[in-house]
């Protein structure tokens, strides 16, 4: 079910298909201070990998998309957990921004960038360094 969810979501105006040839990030997930782990795009893929210290913490509930901590995860595609904090492309003040960082409506990395850190969806923060 998750697997068809995936293939047909996307966040509003975006297919997140045609980053620049050259684009890379790296993104730490944190909630308070705790790290919660690492997405990172290069080569066209995307990985998240949860950290070193919420693996070991046998309180910490692993993300409803990312259910196995021990995994590192790999996709094409911008998974829906991180692709929601890009708000919608269709909204004149948010193309303004856009257009004065620079930054193609298809490049997901500086749009997580710009958009990515907090959002009203979820109690994460997603740090780009």
């Amino acid at each position: 079910m998750i697997g068809i969810l995936k293939k047909i979501w996307k966040v509003e105006g975006m297919d997140f298909k045609d980053n620049p040839a050259d684009s890379q990030g790296v993104f730490r997930l944190v909630y308070g201070k705790q790290l919660i782990g690492k997405l990172t795009y290069s080569n066209g893929v995307w990985d998240f990998e949860y950290s070193s210290d919420f693996k070991r913490n046998s309180f910490a509930q692993p993300i409803m998309d990312f259910p196995d901590k021990e995994k590192k995860y790999t996709n094409e595609q911008l998974w829906p957990f991180f692709a929601t904090r890009i708000p919608s492309l269709n909204q004149p003040y948010q193309i303004k921004k856009i257009e004065q960082a620079n930054i193609s409506k298809n490049d997901s990395v500086g749009l997580l960038k710009l958009f990515g850190t907090e959002t009203i969806t979820n109690p994460f923060r997603l740090v780009a360094y």
